[in-house]
């Protein structure tokens, strides 16, 4: 095997990567934020429950898959912990944003709805696991909270609860989407297919322009475009043709020519080499680094050759210069490490990368 095959990838989950997260990756007190280069926790970071999200649905993933023996238990496990730590932990509705690794709310007690689209992620991986009535009821909650705290009058969810945070951004509205995507596959908890209907409108409307065909990142209140230079993130395109392409599977609602226009873009932030770029405007590279995500979620929906050459660009980029089952987040073009630690949020891309073509 070679890094461009699949395979390669799911055999580094299975020997390295989900063994050192089930290691150093936690703790009693839920999952870390990050490993230092070398593997070691640093368990004093504050953690995000994007990141306890996250990881509950990689664990849920790998033991459905086979990947981990007992990562159903592990995140039956992590789960009774995110509710217990985070979910109206302060006394107020909604789930909090981060704790210490002693379960006491960090940082501001914001609602983030970026965070809250995760805990739906990770709620359907537990539901899959066992759909057990208290938290198909807690799916319903965290909805009905979205809905009376964030839902905003020029449409979609304010970016946090209580104070408004600009820009608006599409970036947690996608990850809405793809959590509603995977609570209807569950089957237990209702139709949700207004909701993800919806926000397809809110794509068409808002987010990738008829003009360009690129896929606007930041807004005013009013949804208008903060993106004079039309600049754009290639990951973020390859991310939504996977949603879209799931949507009409899941919904049967027809997706048309969108995955078609945001791959005609998105092509064009892959370097030569098969590094994707950070970012790119109309007239080429704005930000020539390159994080691992993004080659992720290009190999999630390239097809040939391409993706071939995106999946061995990442495993020399990120995977084979760091310590076992860890990687280098993001890198210049030289290749030189632009972070000192190995976040734990990165494990999710690879692992919805591999679930799909692995």
């Amino acid at each position: 095997m070679t890094p461009a095959d699949p395979a390669f990838w799911t055999d580094w989950l299975r020997r390295q990567a989900l063994p050192l997260w089930n290691d150093a990756g936690q703790d009693e007190n839920g999952f870390v934020e990050r490993l230092a280069l070398d593997g070691r926790p640093q368990p004093d970071v504050p953690r995000r429950l994007m990141v306890q999200a996250r990881q509950i649905h990689v664990f849920a993933t790998a033991a459905r898959r086979g990947w981990f023996p007992g990562g159903d238990d592990l995140a039956r496990r992590a789960g009774e912990t995110m509710i217990a730590r985070y979910w109206q932990a302060d006394g107020r509705p909604g789930w909090v944003f981060s704790c210490t690794r002693h379960g006491d709310v960090a940082a501001d007690g914001r609602r983030d709805l970026y965070a809250h689209a995760f805990v739906l992620l990770a709620l359907a991986a537990l539901i899959r696991v066992d759909p057990a009535p208290r938290l198909i009821a807690l799916v319903h909650r965290t909805l009905g909270f979205l809905d009376q705290a964030l839902a905003h009058p020029a449409g979609g969810y304010a970016e946090a609860w209580p104070e408004t945070v600009l820009p608006r951004r599409q970036n947690p509205h996608m990850h809405l989407l793809e959590s509603l995507l995977a609570l209807q596959e569950t089957g237990a908890c209702g139709d949700l297919a207004p909701r993800i209907a919806a926000l397809i409108a809110l794509f068409d409307a808002c987010f990738l322009s008829v003009a360009d065909d690129v896929l606007t990142e930041e807004f005013a209140a009013d949804w208008t475009p903060m993106n004079a230079a039309r600049a754009f993130e290639p990951g973020h395109h390859f991310e939504w043709i996977w949603l879209l392409e799931r949507t009409a599977a899941v919904t049967g609602l027809a997706m048309g020519d969108r995955a078609a226009r945001l791959l005609r873009q998105g092509l064009r932030g892959i370097a030569a080499d098969g590094r994707i770029v950070d970012r790119m405007g109309p007239d080429g590279v704005i930000a020539a680094n390159c994080r691992l995500w993004p080659a992720m979620e290009g190999a999630r929906v390239l097809q040939g050759a391409a993706r071939d050459l995106v999946l061995e660009a990442a495993w020399h980029r990120f995977l084979a210069p760091a310590h076992p089952g860890g990687w280098i987040d993001h890198v210049d073009p030289a290749g030189d490490p632009l972070v000192p630690y190995i976040p734990a949020s990165s494990l999710y891309h690879i692992c919805a990368a591999m679930d799909h073509i692995g």
